[in-house]
């Protein structure tokens, strides 16, 4: 299912959400899995978007080389913060969490 949606967002089959098209190409950042049900794993990704929505962003920097690999770690790192606020308002005890890419660096 995971490999399906990517490949939706990445045009590379038909379908998936007209919103994800700006992103191309998207990788994966983290997966998250031990949902219950569909319905909790939409519940949870609803709530981290809007969480991420709604937390401040920090601004690149003004330095051009590496500008596209600086708001990669940007945006990741701000994914990161998001999921850490979803933490305190979701049960997020029975989900594994899995990092692929480290927001830390």
């Amino acid at each position: 299912m995971f490999l399906r949606s990517l490949k939706q967002h990445n045009g590379e089959l038909k379908g998936g959400a007209k919103a994800s098209r700006a992103g191309r190409p998207w990788i994966c950042a983290c997966l998250v899995q031990g949902f219950k049900s569909q319905s909790e794993a939409c519940e949870f990704e609803s709530k981290w978007k809007i969480i991420s929505r709604k937390l401040p962003r920090k601004q690149k920097s003004e330095d051009k080389e590496g500008l596209e690999d600086k708001g990669r770690l940007l945006l990741l790192q701000h994914r990161h913060a998001a999921m850490e606020k979803l933490k305190q308002s979701f049960d997020c005890d029975h989900l594994e969490v899995d990092w692929q890419l480290n927001p830390s660096l």
